[in-house]
């Protein structure tokens, strides 16, 4: 009989220090340069693999879709058959990172499945081919596979680090509203789109709020205003720089310390009721 294997993984949520749209594909998809940054948040996934067969998933705070249309049990059922291995795989999700809000949660659960169930069953996988199933699961995953700070272009998928040298805390806030990000892409027009030229270190807090730009808040915006609202009640608490991450509708506030967060944070808890946290680069 299989002796039962369970580990838990912790998966950290990312944020967007700049997101340059430059241009439409022909099939659909859109050149992006992008810096993706890892942070202190994260969501709690316990995998246990033992003898039978089938995917079984929990999540107690937010409802997640079933089967198929879900990464973490799509992500088990990808390493099952590049591996060949027939086993019994339950996950139990403990969601920390808000969900459909631009900070990658469901990208860096999925990615924690394809590492950890990878190793639990001896590492049958190796790391190339686990990219291969990363992208096929989304194209913020792979960046979740490696722990560099990265430029992130084509669609995700082509990665170089970056050095950011800069001594600086993020307060994340969002206003509690879902935004499609396909909805968002759908809706750049030629006018959204701008070029970056990617650097190899950014020195300090006044040259990265200089990088911080996104084209995704034009449209994000005119869906939910109150992204605007946030943003400039961030500033107003003292942000040096402020940003929306990936489609929103979470903003990112850049400080110099996590007191100043700290203060800003609890602020506009108690003035707006919105969701706060602040966290460090990872």
């Amino acid at each position: 009989m299989m002796k039962v294997n369970c580990q838990t993984v912790y998966a950290p949520a990312k944020v967007n220090l700049c997101l340059h749209v430059e241009a439409r594909r022909d099939d659909g998809y859109h050149e992006l340069c992008m810096i993706m940054q890892k942070v202190s948040l994260y969501d709690e996934l316990t995998i246990t693999v033992s003898e039978g067969e089938g995917i079984g998933l929990v999540c107690d705070q937010v409802p997640l879709a079933d089967g198929e249309d879900n990464l973490v049990v799509r992500a088990s059922r990808l390493i099952l058959e590049e591996a060949r291995r027939s086993v019994r795989v339950d996950l139990r999700l403990v969601k920390n990172i808000p969900v459909a809000a631009g900070l990658g949660g469901g990208s860096s659960d999925a990615a924690g499945v394809l590492l950890t169930l990878n190793r639990m069953l001896g590492t049958p996988v190796a790391l190339p081919q686990l990219h291969e199933l990363a992208l096929q699961l989304g194209a913020d995953v792979p960046f979740f596979l490696q722990d560099d700070t990265v430029w992130a272009r084509g669609v995700g998928e082509r990665l170089t680090p970056v050095c950011v040298a800069a001594d600086y805390v993020l307060l994340l806030v969002n206003p509690g509203v879902p935004v499609s990000t396909a909805a968002v892409y759908q809706g750049l027009t030629q006018d959204d789109f701008s070029c970056c030229e990617p650097v190899a270190r950014i020195e300090g807090r006044q040259d990265l709020c200089r990088m911080l730009h996104n084209d995704l808040e034009r449209v994000a915006i005119s869906s939910q205003p109150v992204i605007e609202e946030v943003k400039k009640n961030v500033v107003c608490c003292g942000a040096e720089g402020v940003l929306m991450s990936g489609s929103g509708a979470t903003v990112c506030g850049v400080f110099a310390n996590k007191n100043n967060a700290d203060k800003a944070a609890e602020k506009l808890r108690c003035q707006h009721g919105w969701w706060c946290e602040v966290v460090s680069p990872l």
